[in-house]
């Protein structure tokens, strides 16, 4: 079943007048939609529902308005979608409160254009959705000031190897030594393969051309956030995928440099609300189950590899771990 397409402005006016929306309970839901959208990347409308009733000072909407809304702004062209329960699941039935609205980010096109939103259901839990006062400001966020001090640090980072080596393939000679990352653009060995591998198919290479755009301190930064948001358990993975982008763009971290970069990891997860966390702070959580001691994180592949070949020293990354309150598994 393919998402259906966008209708004309005056069209969408009339389903809009037909069913009795005025432009203030508009204005209002596609406020809601967005912000539940950036906020926890994928949720039901049945849930929506259940948070719109919790905003204080929300005007008064009907459960049957929400309903007709998420049907008609369906044809409208947003920076989310709003599918059917059986356009996620084939096998489900149909069911207009299981709609889901789904954030663009997690949904590309071709085959396997959902799986990041199947990614995000996967590492969900049971936990209650979070419900900040400030819900509706997320419909056009604002970076936190770790997020920016990450970005600032990264731009202000110097590729200074004479050659750069890529996770797979030849060394080649480094073409933006002395550099800074927010001064040039750069494509992975991966990114490099996809956009050949892509190049007769304009949907998909147009789609990765936008997530390959910007400098290579923006990148690296958008990338490393949406991992946190599909899969925050995966902290030192993503940590990891850092360390081998700057390795590859040339980058010789320093000790002091390496220190902080850690810390700033840190921060940023710590304080930042993350779809796969149901728009909680892993910070409120710690604080909400401090008495059961520090969480763990192991080192993956490409730590493991980095630690073998000396490219990375273990025990100052494990102090500079554990120095910012996390445990490790060896």
């Amino acid at each position: 079943m393919s998402y259906p397409k966008p209708l004309s402005e005056k069209t969408i006016e009339r389903l809009y007048h037909e069913a009795g929306i005025s432009n203030e309970m508009q204005t209002y839901l596609h406020t809601l939609f967005a912000a539940c959208a950036n906020l926890y990347g994928a949720l039901s409308l049945r849930d929506a529902w259940s948070l719109y009733q919790g905003i204080t000072g929300a005007p008064k909407i009907r459960r049957k308005d929400l309903i007709a809304f998420s049907s008609i702004v369906r044809r409208e062209k947003q920076p989310y979608y709003v599918f059917e329960i059986e356009e996620l699941y084939t096998e489900e039935p149909h069911n207009e409160l299981d709609r889901h609205i789904v954030s663009s980010e997690l949904v590309s096109s071709g085959y396997g254009k959902l799986h990041l939103f199947y990614l995000l259901m996967e590492n969900l839990d049971d936990r209650p959705y979070c419900l900040p006062d400030d819900l509706l400001s997320f419909a056009n966020p604002v970076p936190i000031q770790e997020e920016t001090d990450f970005l600032s640090f990264l731009g202000n980072l110097k590729s200074t190897a004479d050659i750069c080596k890529p996770k797979f393939g030849r060394s080649c000679p480094n073409e933006n030594k002395g550099k800074k990352l927010s001064a040039f653009s750069f494509l992975n060995s991966e990114e490099r393969f996809d956009l050949e591998y892509y190049k007769n198919r304009p949907g998909q290479l147009a789609e990765l051309k936008k997530d390959c755009s910007g400098t290579e301190a923006e990148k690296t930064l958008r990338h490393f956030k949406r991992a946190e948001n599909i899969n925050p358990g995966a902290m030192t993975k993503h940590l990891e995928y850092i360390l081998e982008e700057l390795e590859e763009a040339g980058v010789c971290l320093t000790d002091k440099q390496l220190e902080k970069l850690l810390k700033l990891v840190s921060a940023f997860h710590n304080n930042s609300r993350l779809w796969g966390l149901s728009g909680w702070k892993p910070a409120e959580l710690a604080r909400m189950t401090l008495s059961r001691g520090l969480p763990a994180i192991s080192f993956g592949s490409g730590l493991q590899k980095a630690f073998a070949d000396g490219t990375m020293n273990k025990e100052e990354l494990i102090e500079g771990i554990r120095k910012l309150g996390l445990d490790v598994i060896e």
